[in-house]
């Protein structure tokens, strides 16, 4: 099994990031690209099978949607060419086009219908095992959300969980061996921030790791607990990102 789905985050300082990143999460570095004044262009790091893709925040560039964003997602694709013309007539908000990159993926970049930014290429990276990091999109309505997902993207739509009203609160979408989550409802500033995404990432131990991350100063937004989807915590980073650290293994 491929990992196939990727969450890209771009911190203050990426270097810094990665050094954090390993101390409190566990990861390893898999790949590191310097920009050339000395910031971090790309970085992978990798826990288990599952990897994250980090960099520095950089001043806005024109043509370049990514120096605009603080969070994303990359999705290695086989037919990128197939998925680019489903994206375009399903009406997605193609912010960077199809083009084939120097470091030898051919990749484009659209945002969906709540503006979350996406880059789809055939860049593969050479990890191999069952995913457990899964990337979580918040949005107005998940419904719509995923309907538009499956249409755009080809996601296919399993795990669906209605909240009081009806609507649905959770839900699990996968696009080859990736999965991602979709929520909606109200989300709470103190967590959430600015923020409309984040990184849940399943592990063995919750509790052992969670001792690690509150030794290396992690904000524990909740402390371990049971639920009934399994164990889990939440966390931000040093830049406020949101993290969930739990032994759910999607459906």
């Amino acid at each position: 099994m491929t990992p196939n789905i990727f969450p890209v985050l771009r911190y203050r300082d990426g270097h810094a990031a990665i050094e954090w990143l390993r101390r409190a999460f566990g990861f390893d570095t898999h790949v590191v690209h310097d920009a050339p004044d000395g910031t971090l262009a790309h970085a992978e790091l990798q826990l288990d099978a599952g990897v994250v893709m980090v960099g520095s925040t950089a001043p806005s560039q024109a043509g370049n949607p990514w120096s605009a964003v603080r969070q994303g997602l990359y999705v290695s694709v086989a037919d990128i060419d197939a998925l680019h013309d489903r994206a375009k007539a399903a009406g997605a908000d193609i912010a960077s086009p199809l083009k084939d990159q120097e470091y030898g993926s051919r990749e484009f970049a659209p945002r969906d219908l709540d503006g979350h930014l996406w880059g789809f290429g055939t860049y593969a990276i050479p990890v191999t095992g069952e995913p457990n990091i899964y990337p979580g999109l918040h949005y107005r309505d998940s419904s719509a959300a995923l309907a538009w997902l499956a249409r755009a993207f080809g996601f296919t739509p399993s795990v669906q969980v209605p909240g009081p009203d009806g609507t649905i609160v959770h839900a699990e979408a996968k696009l080859d061996a990736g999965t991602i989550f979709v929520e909606s409802g109200p989300r709470d500033p103190a967590t959430w921030g600015e923020s409309a995404q984040a990184t849940y990432v399943r592990v063995a131990d919750v509790d052992v790791h969670h001792a690690r991350g509150v030794g290396a100063g992690a904000n524990i937004i909740a402390a371990p607990h049971d639920t009934p989807w399994g164990r889990s915590y939440y966390v931000h980073d040093l830049d406020r990102f949101v993290w969930g650290f739990t032994t759910y293994k999607p459906a």
